[in-house]
């Protein structure tokens, strides 16, 4: 047994080189240890290892450490002695989700160990609003779930597991969450376990549900999909705007506000019949009325509302045109999730006041009955 003791990785690494170049052959049992954390491998053959790597696992700096091979096999320690299949890590400590290594040949429904993933879709967040399949699904006390930040209380609280764990997609890291939710996933399904994505609205709109499908068939596993109802129809109806009406409009486009790395989407040029639902995209609405306005052609008195927290008990909608809506939702502390609907159709059933105008600002306050 050989026991070394070093401060610093390069003298670790300078330690295994010379017994590489040693006489020293076939295997040994040996403990490093590296500023208090310590690795223990047993039966490893010294003139096959090829390095030891380092790198910071998160903000408190806890280290991992991987053995590498030449053979491209590997042994890998934490101090929590959690191997993770990917010696590649982000500044949170989580595994690159594309290094990890697949716990099946080929895609399958369901494991040997009967790890399985399923992509459910909460709806706007009314529990009444929630599929019979999704609502039996949450019932469940022996699945793993792991949420979106966004999903209402009302939802969370349907939920019959312990096992839940909430996405950490504030802004400006929604990529690290999300690899720290390829990396639950991964976790869970190689525990056995069926792992429930609970998403906001449905899946498929506008919320990775594809992509993650395509990450689920590379860990080994073929997700079944449970749809769930879109806010980009619901969020509107529940705001008592109805995304077509005859004479009004006769076409309806769903969009995000945030493109991919952050960036704006292309916009939607300015047509008179067209209802535009917005998703996601309230932390950017100034700046996305004024480029409609200046790059899409839309007169700058065009009806904007937006309905906060569809569906829930504390339901706001706000009701002003291009130039005001920014304004009036800044006023009212207008947050995620909101829906953005542009066009004629918002004021179709907005009732006019004894002047004939129809009414802005909060036009809808749930709140204020509780």
């Amino acid at each position: 047994v050989i026991i070394f003791i070093t401060s610093s990785t390069t003298g670790l690494q300078n330690y295994l080189h010379l017994l590489i170049k040693s006489k020293m052959r076939g295997s040994s049992s040996f403990i490093l240890m590296l500023q208090g954390s310590f690795i223990f491998a047993v039966g490893l053959r010294l003139d096959s290892l090829a390095f030891v790597a380092q790198t910071t696992r998160n903000r408190q700096r806890s280290r991992r450490f991987t053995l590498g091979y030449k053979d491209g096999s590997r042994v890998e320690r934490t101090k929590s002695s959690e191997p993770t299949g990917s010696s590649i890590t982000n500044e949170w400590g989580i595994p690159d989700s594309n290094t990890l290594e697949p716990l099946a040949p080929s895609p399958v429904n369901e494991l040997p160990n009967k790890g399985k993933v399923t992509l459910l879709g909460s709806g706007p967040g009314d529990p009444d609003l929630l599929t019979m399949k999704a609502y039996r699904l949450l019932q469940d006390p022996n699945i793993m779930v792991i949420a979106d930040r966004l999903v209402s209380k009302e939802i969370m609280d349907v939920i019959a597991t312990k096992d839940v764990k909430t996405a950490r997609k504030l802004p400006g890291c929604s990529e690290l969450a999300q690899e720290e939710i390829y990396w639950w996933v991964y976790k869970g399904i190689k525990k056995g376990k069926h792992v429930v994505r609970l998403k906001i609205g449905d899946p498929f709109v506008f919320g990775r549900g594809g992509e993650e499908v395509l990450k689920f068939r590379r860990f080994g596993v073929e997700s079944s999909v449970v749809p769930g109802v879109s806010a980009a129809f619901s969020a509107p109806l529940l705001g008592s705007i109805p995304v077509t009406h005859r004479g009004v409009s006769n076409q309806v486009v769903m969009c995000t506000g945030y493109g991919r790395n952050n960036t704006s989407p292309d916009l939607i040029r300015y047509h008179e019949e067209q209802t535009i639902v917005f998703l996601m995209a309230v932390g950017k609405l100034r700046d996305l009325c004024q480029r409609l306005i200046d790059l899409a052609g839309y007169p700058s008195k065009t009806p904007v509302a937006i309905i906060e927290r569809a569906g829930c008990p504390d339901q706001r909608t706000v009701v002003g045109n291009m130039e005001t809506i920014p304004t009036i939702a800044e006023e009212n502390n207008i947050k995620p999730p909101s829906t953005i609907v542009v066009g004629k159709v918002v004021n179709v059933l907005l009732e006019a006041d004894e002047a004939g105008k129809k009414p802005i600002g909060l036009v809808q306050n749930f709140t204020a009955s509780l």
